[in-house]
């Protein structure tokens, strides 16, 4: 069955609502809204699939301009298009309709081809932008991922030479980030985007790519630098600055000025006595001012050949009493604020960087590793290696403060995403990985955690690299006493477990011909709504095709198939989302629907829709109703009823509807007699 997009119609007027449909259903699947409240209602439900939205401007309730407004609040508009249907034609009104974001305009009366082109422009238009935005996107986030793994390798080279645990890069790179967002929140001035301070911390991978050119020797000295040995270490500021400047045809990226600027003035200080240019104050690029504290952090917080570690208490009062050089006043306020942030950076390496030296680095100078030992520890680090890598399972872990996530390999490959994220809940890519809904439901899922039950497992759709796919997300949650500070876990790859569950449901609940739903699943969706039944009323319409036999006999059975199967279309084309379209059997349908009021003009336009022809054959229908204004709510009875009625209009001729009335006090006494 061929996929039809789907288009909205809001509008107040049946008789228009009407009018368009006839126009548009050959094309498109509808879906009608009597007023804003109702079309706000269905753009939350069918957002994802709707292809174009037709708004009427005048309606009760909420005209089409507020409902335009909460489009936009919501951010449905940059999705869908709309056009408006109006009278008006005044410059003001147009202006204002523009300025929300109307697409285009359609007037009464209705032009046939006019509205059909108009239709069908728009829908093309916004396919075509979005294939655009998609192309881009890609192409960007291709670059991103190409050049972060360059400089991700080139920095890593460093560190291989300098005899670091690996660590070095990564945590200059968060404590750069860090700084820039907390100055962010105390200056209302800085207004540097998210996307310019992630580019910061990617360009502070280089900040030392000039110790490439200098002697292991001297890197590597466990003891103190002579004054010589220290000039030379000083130049591997000009020498990495000189390096980057010289690659070919990418000196002018921003990119790589921003590197340029921090490899050069990283070691610069507030009040000039920093080399190798002596820059004072804000002579000093905020790129370099920010990694020159991160570097200075690190590197007393962290064991190298020729020191211990410094505990982060005594190394954050060394910089802010100036025992590591002058920095700026405002940059040392925002580093006292992250303090207690400051302590949780080692997370952010422990999935990638956990080895035996590691292991070994923790232990007291009084401990004792045997040889057996370390085999046993190197045989579990290999065989966990060898599990993650093969295993489809993504693992995770996530902390609160700082708001960092780190993902297991597999992650880059099934989800497009980089192994570490940070700030994760404000980073582009993550974001667009959840629609609303999905969102709204993990946030409900994680709100349901404690201490006694920390543990989650719920279904979700996710945006990857290769399209939408479904994972099972389990995951457990960190308590620090009655705080909840992070999550580790699994995404399990579930998607095609999931459409075969979802062919063998549809097989079970669809017609396999007309591919609208079956009289079994039928019979149970209306007996959930009539025992759910509130005020409104419940109509079974039962559906007989007249004279069906000549279609099979004249013209044989393909043709009779393609007449149920273009005749069930069009009953999914005139019913609501909510209403229930089903065939019992043969050349029998039915369809029940809930209404307020006035079910004969209901049932009256429902007969006008389904009366049509098809390749010459003339389709006509009887109709047989009963509803709960005049039977109690059994499915039994209104079935009985219905079937009564159809009975009727077949033995008087056919090609009509008949509805059940409520019986006169004549009637119910001869009935008692």
């Amino acid at each position: 069955m061929a996929y039809l997009s789907k288009i909205l119609v809001v509008d107040d007027s049946e008789l228009n609502r009407l009018m368009l449909c006839d126009i548009l259903e050959d094309k498109y699947e509808l879906l009608e809204a009597r007023n804003g409240r109702e079309a706000l209602k269905m753009v939350d439900e069918h957002a994802h699939d709707l292809a174009l939205i037709l708004l009427d401007y005048n309606m009760p309730e909420m005209n089409g301009f507020e409902l335009m407004s909460l489009l936009n609040e919501r951010g449905w508009k940059a999705q869908i298009p709309v056009i408006m249907i109006s009278a008006e034609t005044g410059a003001d009104f147009i202006d204002k309709a523009y300025d929300l974001g109307v697409d285009d305009f359609i007037s009464r009366p209705f032009n046939i081809s006019l509205v059909m082109h108009r239709v069908d422009n728009a829908i093309l238009l916004n396919s075509k932008q979005k294939y655009m935005e998609h192309l881009v996107d890609r192409q960007i986030r291709e670059k991103e991922k190409q050049s972060e793994m360059l400089i991700n390798i080139l920095s890593h080279i460093v560190e291989f030479r300098n005899n670091e645990l690996g660590r070095h890069v990564l945590n200059v790179r968060t404590v750069s980030e860090m700084l820039l967002r907390e100055l962010r929140e105390i200056d209302p001035g800085f207004t540097m985007s998210d996307e310019q301070i992630r580019q910061i911390g990617l360009a502070s991978s280089l900040h030392d790519v000039g110790k490439i050119s200098i002697d292991e020797k001297i890197l590597n000295k466990p003891g103190r630098l002579t004054a010589e040995e220290f000039e030379v270490i000083k130049t591997h500021t000009t020498i990495g600055a000189q390096m980057l400047e010289k690659v070919p045809n990418c000196s002018g990226e921003p990119l790589v000025q921003t590197a340029i600027e921090i490899a050069r003035w990283h070691h610069e200080r507030y009040d000039g006595n920093g080399y190798p240019d002596h820059l004072i104050a804000e002579q000093i690029p905020l790129s370099a001012q920010v990694v020159s504290i991160a570097d200075v952090y690190d590197a007393l917080t962290e064991e190298r050949v020729y020191k211990k570690a410094i505990p982060r208490k005594d190394a954050l009062e060394m910089i802010a009493t100036g025992q590591c050089g002058a920095f700026s006043p405002k940059l040392l306020e925002c580093l006292m604020r992250l303090e207690t942030k400051l302590d949780q950076i080692e997370l952010l390496a422990g999935t990638n960087h956990t080895s035996v030296d590691s292991f070994m680095s923790e232990r007291t100078d009084s401990a004792y590793i045997s040889e057996q030992d370390m085999h046993g520890l190197e045989y579990e680090r290999e065989k966990y290696g060898f599990y993650a890598t093969h295993s489809q399972e993504i693992r995770f872990e996530y902390t609160k403060d700082p708001s960092v996530i780190t993902f297991s390999r597999l992650a880059c490959d099934k989800l497009g995403l980089d192994q570490v994220i940070i700030d994760p809940l404000h980073d582009l890519r993550c974001q667009i990985m959840m629609d609303r809904e999905t969102k709204k439901r993990l946030n409900a899922e994680l709100e349901k955690v404690s201490t006694a039950h920390p543990d989650m497992e719920m279904n979700l759709a996710l945006q990857t690299g290769h399209g939408r796919r479904w994972f099972r997300l389990i995951a457990r949650a960190i308590f620090n006493e009655e705080e909840c500070t992070g999550y580790f876990g699994l995404l399990i790859d579930i998607h095609d477990e999931k459409l075969d569950r979802e062919i063998l449901e549809y097989s079970a609940n669809y017609d396999s011909l007309t591919g609208i739903r079956n009289r079994s699943c039928a019979i149970n969706l209306i007996n959930k709504q009539l025992n759910a039944i509130g005020e409104d009323h419940m109509a079974l319409i039962m559906i007989d095709l007249d004279n069906f036999k000549n279609a099979n006999d004249e013209f044989g059975h393909q043709f009779g198939d393609d007449v149920l199967r273009y005749f069930a279309s069009m009953i999914k084309n005139n019913i609501r989302s909510d209403d229930i379209g089903a065939r019992i059997g043969g050349d029998e349908f039915l369809i029940f629907l809930r209404y307020h009021s006035n079910l004969e003009n209901i049932v009256a336009r429902l007969h006008r829709s389904l009366q049509y022809e098809y390749r010459g054959f003339p389709v006509s229908t009887s109709m047989g109703v009963a509803s709960t204004e005049t039977c109690p709510p059994d499915l039994k009875v209104l079935y009985r009823e219905a079937d009564k009625m159809l009975y009727d209009v077949k033995k008087s001729g056919r090609a009509s509807y008949k509805i059940k009335q409520a019986e006169n006090r004549k009637e119910k006494e001869e009935k008692s007699t």
